[in-house]
């Protein structure tokens, strides 16, 4: 699939959008966006440049007036966003340019960026960037977006379907380091959020003004043995701690994701002060509230395989 950003003409446009898909789950100072984002200083909710037919960007603030709801995942990193029309006098009014603006994107398919506020204690008013998203459809009450996945280039699966498990990428093809690097990101992203910025092991999730730190996304497949890094179902989010041992096959869980650890007396010594043999045959406490995120069977069944292999 061809990237729907080189069909768009204006340059400034376009690299407005490219900084918002490459800032895909980051989390902004309303000041430094004020700087590097078109319009975010003068117009809330939709912003449609004046010479575009088009909307640039949408924001949903902790304060707004409208029924927006929180964006719900998928296992390919894209995400649903139920996001509401401007009004005039108190009603939806479509005639609005802006409300016309999403509506040209949904029938040419035009990507608009989509930030949300988030509350911080430590930091001034932040936003949380989603990414790219396009106009699924307009139901009556809202605009729904669907957000890129984490492999931009695929169209994402539809809202009420979920895609099939592959756990394995094809041959690796001719990629540039960049393409490569913000892939990875955007599935640490993805992974992140299904478990909401938590070890799925330990359920720390150290925050530090304002931002997560010491969490890794782990592929349960490894990268090394192709496993995928384009859905979620791949991975667990980990503390540094606990992904260093994952890494290291000192422990694994089933199946049934309970936590199995490996039977080698020097490392159960050495583990001792370690949570990991607290919740040996217990299922692991942090995971993904929809099941349809969750580590796939078959990711979980090669993991369990080369355990079980080297014990």
């Amino acid at each position: 699939m061809v990237d729907p950003l080189e069909a768009i003409r204006d340059p400034e446009t376009k690299e407005q959008l490219l900084w918002l898909r490459t800032n895909y789950g980051t989390i902004v100072e309303a000041e430094r966006l004020g700087r590097l984002v078109k319009g975010f200083k003068s117009q809330k909710g939709i912003y449609k440049p004046a010479r575009s037919s088009y909307a640039l960007w949408v924001r949903q603030t902790l304060r707004g007036v409208y029924p927006d709801e929180d964006p719900l995942y998928s296992p390919d990193g894209s995400w649903t966003y139920r996001y509401s029309p401007e009004s005039r006098d108190g009603r939806i009014d479509m005639d609005l340019d802006t409300n016309q603006a999403l509506l040209r994107g949904m029938e040419d398919r035009i990507p608009v960026g989509v930030m949300r506020q988030v509350s911080t204690r430590s930091l001034s008013r932040s936003y949380e960037v989603l990414g790219l998203a396009y106009v699924e459809r307009f139901d009556g009450r809202h605009f729904v977006l669907r957000g890129e996945s984490i492999s931009w280039e695929e169209v994402p699966t539809p809202e009420q379907l979920i895609a099939p498990f592959h756990p394995f990428e094809e041959a690796p093809q001719r990629q540039a380091p960049q393409v490569r690097i913000l892939r990875d990101q955007r599935f640490s992203t993805a992974v992140r959020k299904a478990y909401h910025e938590k070890c799925c092991l330990c359920k720390i999730g150290y925050r530090v003004r304002g931002r997560v730190l010491g969490l890794e996304a782990a592929h349960i497949i490894p990268v090394s043995d192709r496993g995928t890094s384009t859905d979620i179902r791949n991975g667990m989010l980990l503390c540094r701690n606990h992904h260093v041992l994952f890494d290291e096959v000192a422990w694994t869980p089933d199946e049934d994701l309970r936590v199995l650890v490996v039977d080698d007396e020097e490392f159960r010594q050495s583990a001792r002060a370690n949570c990991i043999l607290d919740w040996e045959g217990k299922q692991l406490p942090n995971l993904p509230d929809r099941p349809q995120l969750q580590p796939a069977v078959e990711a979980l069944r090669y993991r369990l395989d080369k355990f079980q292999s080297l014990r």
